[in-house]
């Protein structure tokens, strides 16, 4: 049975119980049916006797012949409507009459047995004296119910009653129910067997459904969904199952997201990685090599006291570099840790300023702030640092003496321009890859400077932080209107 499926499972236990109903119900109906049957027709036996003793006990005519015919009438009414027999004694008659009879022609004797196959007899006549008749008696068989009691009438005369009931058709309905209870019985077990059958089928359906739908939900088939039609446990069954399914899928998207993340920055790192290396490898052999000059006294680099500087601000260089470098590797991203704020712009910017002013003086740069648009957003406060530090940087670092930056506010973004050669649109594609520096910045001298740029690192920062937080941006040349031939680069973050 534990290994049985639901439905022939479902199936034999309904049948089952169905047929040990029909089973004790058909058992329970032969064997008590007699016994009730008997009962009643034993209380309707004893209500008749009462109810006849009644209406006797009235009888007070003075006319002889009123009282016989009264008494014929409710002793013949009494037998015909209760199909019994009915004996009165009284006043030294005798009246008689027995269902589907008449009465007696013979009024001074009677012989039941002669009207009705009874087992009692009783006859008056000079050998049997009165006496014998005022004995009270109640008498049940297999076959008949008798009783016998005595008793006054109205006028002070005795009287005495006996009455018969068979019970002959009880037993003749036992032996018509043998004959018939089989019929009734395997009736029974069919109707048990369909009955069965559709509550096995309506009961597991909905099961059935609700496992071929969680097979098809173990494939991941999208599509798949538990159809709850009713209100009961099953169906709460089934949203539920519904419910758990749609919340499994979120999850395997969200864990499918955050790999493709967690791949692209692994990707990213390694690319990372290999462009840093390569960025170092060439200021460092250069390095080697002005130090191998000067230890083997080569042509100018005998002179190490002027050369050694050199190569210490060369060290120093690659110092901010690796520094940076480390930096950038961390963007894998505490800055994701940290709390939102709500932070109004002005104040924000005035306060990150005031270094880069000081920078842009001794570069003989001029910056040109515009924050009248105020606003507010919300971003985390270190890391939007960051990322401005770095625009504002790189403003200043690629623009020329005399050259001007502009940072202001223009529908909920954040602006930072520099006046400089607009970069062309084949490098502006690759201006946010590490390391990446335009054509015009990427010249080094002997020693290893750079005196138009950074390490390319700058605009890399940035993108990523901003691509984290998904804020968008644009990076592109502008031109004057006042001046056609005069622009420069142009960095937009947009905040809201």
């Amino acid at each position: 049975m534990k290994k049985m499926k639901l439905f022939p499972k479902t199936f034999l236990y309904v049948f089952s119980l169905m047929a040990a109903i029909a089973l004790i119900s058909h058992a329970l109906f032969f064997f008590l049916m007699p016994v009730v049957y008997t009962s009643q027709k034993e209380d309707t036996f004893q209500n008749i006797e009462t109810q006849l003793i009644a209406e006797l006990q009235t009888i007070s005519e003075p006319e002889q012949k009123t009282k016989e015919d009264t008494i014929e009438k409710i002793v013949r009414k009494y037998a015909q409507q209760n199909q019994m027999g009915i004996f009165v004694y009284y006043a030294g008659y005798t009246y008689h009459f027995m269902s589907g009879t008449n009465s007696s022609d013979t009024p001074d004797s009677i012989d039941i047995q002669e009207e009705f196959d009874t087992n009692w007899r009783i006859q008056v006549g000079e050998e049997t004296g009165l006496d014998d008749l005022w004995q009270d008696s109640y008498r049940k068989t297999n076959s008949q119910l008798y009783a016998s009691t005595h008793f006054q009438t109205k006028d002070g005369q005795p009287c005495y009653l006996a009455l018969n009931l068979t019970l002959q058709p009880v037993h003749e309905a036992k032996n018509a129910i043998v004959i018939f209870l089989p019929f009734t019985l395997i009736l029974s077990l069919a109707l048990s067997v369909i009955f069965a059958l559709l509550y096995s089928k309506k009961i597991t359906k909905p099961l059935s459904d609700i496992r071929e739908t969680t097979e098809r939900m173990e494939q991941l088939d999208k599509s798949a969904l538990c159809k709850a039609e009713t209100q009961d446990e099953i169906g709460v069954l089934s949203e539920n199952i519904n419910k758990l399914y749609q919340s499994l899928l979120a999850t395997i998207d969200d864990l499918q997201k955050e790999n493709k993340r967690v791949s692209e920055a692994e990707t990213a790192k390694l690319d990372f990685l290999r462009a840093a290396s390569h960025e170092l490898k060439t200021p460092v052999t250069a390095l080697c090599g002005l130090l191998d000059n000067m230890i083997m006294g080569i042509g100018r680099y005998k002179d190490w006291e002027t050369y050694l500087p050199i190569c210490r601000d060369m060290a120093v260089s690659f110092g901010r570099m690796i520094q940076e470098i480390l930096d950038a590797s961390k963007l894998n991203f505490d800055f994701e840790r940290e709390p939102m704020e709500e932070v109004m712009l002005h104040t924000f910017m005035e306060t990150l300023l005031p270094p880069y002013l000081l920078i842009a003086k001794s570069k003989g740069v001029f910056i040109d702030t515009d924050f009248s648009d105020d606003f507010s957003a919300r971003f985390p406060v270190s890391a939007m640092e960051k990322v401005l530090s770095n625009l504002i940087s790189n403003a200043v670092k690629y623009t020329k003496p005399q050259g001007k930056v502009r940072i202001y506010f223009a529908a909920g973004s954040i602006v930072v321009e520099n006046e400089c050669t607009p970069i062309p649109p084949n490098e502006l594609s690759h201006i946010f890859e590490p390391f990446y520096r335009p054509d015009f910045s990427r010249s080094r001298n002997c020693i290893g400077e750079n005196p138009d740029g950074g390490n390319g690192l700058g605009l890399y920062i940035a993108a990523k932080i901003l691509s984290a937080l998904a804020y968008k941006f644009e990076f592109k040349p502008f031109l004057y209107p006042e001046a056609e031939k005069k622009g420069g680069m142009r960095f937009t973050v947009f905040l809201s």
